[in-house]
């Protein structure tokens, strides 16, 4: 499993490090002003983890070939370092005058690591979670879709009344504590013993969280089945840039998640308005993988434009920090930006919104999407890990 080493910018330093093939970096500025850690333009291997803004946190870059790869801030002269690539690096990796966490289990550091899962769904005794990801830590490295269920009547009627009220198939939100993932895979953890349960009912501020009535702590979750579970892999270039997604769910409600392998990506999950023709008694309880030919993921150059995604020209800018700058933000491209309302930025106008797609043995269909439940690009791209005090 690859791992991930934070190196912490303090006073105007760069930690030296020493790492393994196949190890992420990730730079924290702990400084009161901005930094950057980049290569020179004309480096072999070129990247550019900034700017930062105090207590930023850089997207992941991960170092797969042997060598010494020098690197500075582009705005203080003599600030500079180099990240060391060797075979017999210690699997942790070294940062030496610096005091770097560490991604992965047992180095939890300063960290609060919560598992998140987006939930849809309209009965207590039947939902469907789909994990919100990171790409730099490798206890959230993967894309997780599961079947849960609430188990007392008690929980399960009031999961059931907002689900019944004017709020909705609307976006709720399962948060626990950290807990192994490939556990949850492998059949060894079957409860989640310590949920909590969030909706967003503000239209105005959507990532407004309430905790749901009966539901705020301690709730016991059951695994009931798991859908869908894969580790990305940065190296994957399968595919021909088309958006690939994950159909699931039951008949009545239908799911629509971004298939995630490597950054630049966003996580995203939606609500399909009807059964596509594809959708049948035999899917339910599984998944079905498909792409949407006419949105992509347009990788350019680094040399050229910095680290920047454009999908399906839409201008959904990824992976530039620091985050929320750069306007228009980004939307989910399954929704047309002119249906977008600043009033209510969790809804969109107009719907359902129609697309063609393939599914894995080649069979031409169609998609109505009706609802947006989550639509997020920095946990796989910037601001990947969150202090405890945040």
């Amino acid at each position: 499993m690859s791992k991930t080493l934070i190196l912490n910018i303090r006073n105007n330093t760069f930690p030296m490090a020493t790492i393994r093939p196949g190890t992420y970096i990730v730079w924290r500025n702990l400084d009161p002003y901005p930094h950057s850690a980049e290569t020179e333009s004309s480096a072999e291997f070129f990247f550019n983890a900034g700017p930062l803004l105090p207590g930023e946190v850089s997207a992941p870059v991960v170092f797969s070939g042997l060598g010494d790869f020098p690197y500075r801030c582009r705005y203080h002269a003599g600030m500079s370092s180099m990240v060391h690539v060797r075979a017999d690096a210690p699997a942790a990796g070294i940062a030496e005058n610096g005091a770097p966490d560490h991604g992965g289990h047992g180095g939890h550091g300063t960290f609060n690591h919560l598992h998140g899962f987006v939930t849809g769904g309209r009965t207590g005794s039947r939902f469907f979670m789909s994990h919100t990801p990171v790409l730099a830590d490798p206890r959230h490295s993967y894309q997780v879709i599961l079947q849960g269920s609430l188990t007392t009547p008690e929980h399960i009627q009031a999961y059931e009344a907002i689900r019944k009220s004017s709020y909705g198939d609307r976006r709720v939100q399962i948060f626990h504590g950290h807990t192994s993932l490939p556990d949850i895979r492998d059949g060894i953890t079957k409860v989640l013993p310590e949920a909590s349960f969030t909706f967003y009912p503000d239209l105005a501020h959507p990532d407004d969280g309430v905790d749901i009535p009966g539901l705020e702590q301690n709730i016991p979750v059951s695994i009931d089945k798991v859908l869908h579970f894969h580790t990305f892999d940065v190296d994957d270039d399968s595919g021909d840039g088309a958006l690939r997604y994950l159909v699931y769910g039951d008949m009545d409600d239908i799911f629509i998640d971004h298939f995630m392998n490597k950054a630049p990506s966003y996580h995203s999950v939606a609500k399909l308005a009807s059964a596509p023709s594809f959708w049948t008694e035999a899917q339910r309880g599984g998944v079905v993988q498909l792409s949407v030919p006419a949105k992509r993921i347009e990788y350019l150059p680094a040399k050229l434009l910095q680290r920047i995604a454009f999908v399906d020209n839409s201008f959904h800018v990824f992976w530039l920090p620091p985050s929320g700058l750069y306007t228009p933000a980004p939307l989910d491209p399954l929704f047309p930006r002119k249906a977008f309302s600043r009033a209510q930025p969790s809804e969109f106008k107009g719907g359902p919104f129609r697309h063609e797609v393939v599914l894995a043995d080649g069979t031409p269909s169609q998609i109505d999407v009706a609802r947006s439940l989550h639509f997020d690009t920095r946990l796989l791209n910037h601001g990947v890990f969150l202090p405890d005090d945040a």
